[in-house]
């Protein structure tokens, strides 16, 4: 009985998340969950996500690292910046191992910063590349995921008019955003 009890709770744990990832993305579709406008330095916002995350990440006994790359301030809204930055470290972390870790820099140029973050774990396969984004897809290694996330975060960096993308280099996965900076 208690095994069948643990079972439907975490059911119901995944289905509420489920929800309110869906409310979220219908939400920022629709354009009823309006972005502020306001100066976010990257690195605060990296490390915030970070901080909210950071039970998960000892429960799974991976690290986090953080670049601090100096000043690079975005103009966004600081909570919905740390929701996309969440969603793609749970996205990493999910690939990740114990004894492995996550990793987070950023650079910036004249036009725009370019966030980045990827893992030790096994990533996605190439093929997997073109779909990462779209809503409820999943790959083999993160069964567990409701396949919302990347799409989530995806949909709030183009509101505040940046771009997502994810590429493979020498065998390693790194998902990057590109935000506008201040002028």
């Amino acid at each position: 009985p208690n095994d069948y009890i643990w079972r439907v709770r975490r059911q119901l744990r995944r289905l509420n998340q489920l929800e309110e990832s869906l409310l979220t993305l219908s939400k920022i579709e629709a354009g009823v969950l309006q972005l502020k406008k306001e100066s976010v330095d990257v690195y605060t916002a990296l490390t915030l996500a970070a901080e909210n995350l950071e039970e998960l990440f000892r429960r799974k006994q991976v690290g986090i690292q953080i670049s601090n790359q100096g000043a690079a301030v975005i103009t966004g809204d600081l909570e919905w910046t740390m929701e996309a930055l969440m969603n793609l470290m749970k996205n990493s972390l999910e690939q990740s191992e114990g004894g492995q870790a996550v990793f987070c820099d950023y650079v910036v140029n004249a036009l725009e910063v370019r966030i980045r973050i990827w893992d030790q774990g096994p990533g996605f396969a190439p093929e997997d590349l073109p779909y990462l984004f779209d809503r409820f897809y999943t790959v083999e290694s993160a069964r567990k995921s409701t396949g919302l996330g990347l799409s989530i975060a995806k949909v709030l960096v183009e509101q505040m008019d940046g771009t997502i993308s994810a590429n493979y280099n020498h065998n390693t996965l790194s998902i990057s955003i590109y935000l506008p900076v201040i002028s």
